[in-house]
Parts: C-alpha cells; sequence; structure tokens
C-alpha cells in the first residue's frame, strides 16, 4: 500500500495526495517550490473483494486507476457493496457501511474503503464498501487531470452539492445490507453508518430521508462539509472529525458540531491541529492518524447509549 504524498499544483494552491482532494495556500514568501505534476492516472485492476451489485447501468464503465498514489474508481455508473467479514466466530452481529469520498469525482476506496472496513472486521463488525455512482469525468487521464484541477482549487471556497445518485446508492446499501444481515451474521433493520468528505455530506442528506425501514444505529463523519445544518430526522450517536487545518473546517468552523450538541446534548468531536483534508488511513505524521483507534474505541460504547 502507497504511503507517499503527492502535490498538485494549482495555481497558488496544491492538492495533496492520501484522500480526497486537499488544497492549502502556498506560501509565496518561502523558498519552496510547487511540486510538479503528479504522474496521470494509471490503470490498476478492481480489488479481489466480492462485489454485490446495488443496481445502475448493465455496462459499467468505472475506471479503477492509481490516482494520487493510491487506488481509486472513477466514471461508476453502476452501484456496488464489497463485504468485509470479521473472522467466522468473532462476529459481533453489528453492521458498518463505509462511504470513501473523492468529491464525487471518484471513490476513494483505498484510502477511505478497504482499510478502514478491514479495520472494522477485525473488531467483530461486517463491514461493507460502497462504490456509488460518481459525476462523469473525462475517460482520459491527462484531460482528467485538467478537469480536476478548477473543481479541487474551489475546495472550501464554495458549497460541495450532494450529488443525488450517490445519496440513492446509500440509501440502496442501506436496504440491501438491513434485508441481508443474517445471511452474514449481523442483526436485520439496523446499520452504523461513517462517511469521508463528499461520503460524509451523503450521509448528512440521507440522515435527513433515510429509508424508514432502516434505524441508523450511529453515524460517522470524517473531514465532511461544515458549513452546513443537519436537518435530521433522526439523531444517532455522532463521531465527527476533522483537522483545524483542512479548507472545509476553515469554510464551515463548528457550524455542524454546535448544531447537532446542541439538538442531541451529545457529540464525540476530534478536531487535530494538522492532518489537512482526506487523511484517511494513508497520510502519517499527524496526530489525526489515530482517528481510526478513535473511532473503534468510540462505535464500541456508541449503541451502549441509545
Amino acid at each position: 500500500m502507497l504511503r507517499t504524498c503527492a502535490r498538485l499544483a494549482v495555481g497558488g494552491l496544491f492538492l495533496i495526495a492520501g484522500g480526497s482532494p486537499v488544497l492549502a495556500q502556498t506560501d509565496t514568501g518561502s523558498d519552496e517550490r510547487p511540486m510538479a505534476l503528479p504522474p496521470v492516472p494509471v490503470p490498476a485492476d478492481p480489488p479481489e473483494h466480492a462485489a454485490i451489485s446495488l443496481g445502475g447501468a448493465l455496462d459499467d464503465r468505472a475506471l479503477w486507476e492509481h490516482f494520487l498514489d493510491q487506488l481509486t474508481v472513477r466514471n461508476v455508473t453502476a452501484a456496488e457493496l464489497y463485504p468485509v467479514l470479521p473472522a467466522s466466530d468473532a462476529g459481533n452481529g453489528k453492521a458498518v457501511i463505509v462511504v470513501p469520498g473523492g468529491g464525487y469525482m471518484f471513490v476513494s476506496v483505498e484510502n477511505e474503503g478497504f482499510p478502514v472496513a478491514e479495520r472494522l472486521a477485525a473488531e467483530g463488525y461486517t463491514a461493507f464498501v460502497l462504490k456509488y455512482r460518481t459525476r462523469p469525468t473525462p475517460a482520459d487521464p491527462e484531460a482528467f487531470l485538467a478537469f480536476l484541477a478548477p473543481l479541487a482549487a474551489q475546495l472550501g471556497k464554495v458549497e460541495l452539492e450532494a450529488y443525488v445518485p450517490a445519496v440513492e446508492d446509500l440509501a440502496s446499501a442501506m436496504t440491501y445490507v438491513s434485508r441481508h444481515c443474517p445471511d452474514y451474521g449481523c442483526a436485520s433493520g439496523r446499520v452504523d453508518l461513517i462517511g469521508f468528505s463528499a461520503g460524509g455530506l451523503s450521509i448528512i442528506r440521507m440522515l435527513e430521508t433515510q429509508p424508514k425501514d432502516v434505524t441508523v444505529a450511529s453515524a460517522a463523519l470524517v473531514y465532511p462539509p461544515l458549513s452546513q445544518t443537519v436537518r435530521a430526522r433522526s439523531k444517532p450517536p455522532l463521531f465527527l472529525a476533522v483537522a483545524s487545518d483542512d479548507p472545509l473546517f476553515r469554510q464551515g468552523g463548528f457550524t455542524v458540531p454546535q448544531a447537532w450538541y446542541r439538538a442531541t446534548g451529545r457529540l464525540e468531536f476530534h478536531l487535530y491541529d494538522h492532518g489537512g483534508h482526506g487523511f484517511g488511513t494513508l497520510r502519517k505524521g499527524a496526530t489525526s492518524e489515530r482517528w481510526l483507534d478513535q473511532y473503534v474505541s468510540w462505535l464500541s460504547v456508541a449503541h451502549d447509549q441509545d
């Protein structure tokens, strides 16, 4: 698994690899020079996990690539779930759906998907990684980079709009997991959700319009958009993690955590001094890398608080 960090120069900004797009101001008074553009995306094979179709186009032309030093997939037109199961004698009967980020332009399945699911499975959870439909992007790798750069430059400056097909795919995933959980050794009717960046926004929208036959046992939002109030129909235990140098935190500040706490009186909130946007499981060297241990610890007791 690659753990390096690349920067995509975009005018006076740069994009940091290791998850969803990250932007930070370049100090024009320093001697640091912007690094060269990263290599164009390289074709890759899908992961060796069995996939469950959630519907969509019959001819899914999804592009699996090594992009920004990680495995990603884009131009997804058919949603799929990838189960990651605990050992046969170690399951705890609880299911978690993992929703990676990627600005709805790609799905960050390596940084924010499979390693998270594997850790959860090791703790006894039945985990499912969601590969949801994404916005169309140019198939040519160089054209894709040119297409992405101006969009990335807007991170933290404009509101990220949820992509309706992706939110619909999350609803389909919740319904599937709830109905089929007995097949995987977990209880039906309840699911836990964890989403990153755009995946977190999909969860926010899902909490507002969730399927009536599925209870969200807990929700985790890792560096989601923070400038919008969550008008949730139900308010499950919430875990929120973000770094103070994330452009989305600079944009929204404490809007979401304050609103949630005022509405529920309960919140697990981790604000890291450093980590940027998209720290996920690949980026190391800051206290934000501890988020997964902290999430697993919180999740183990979150249900007991209902």
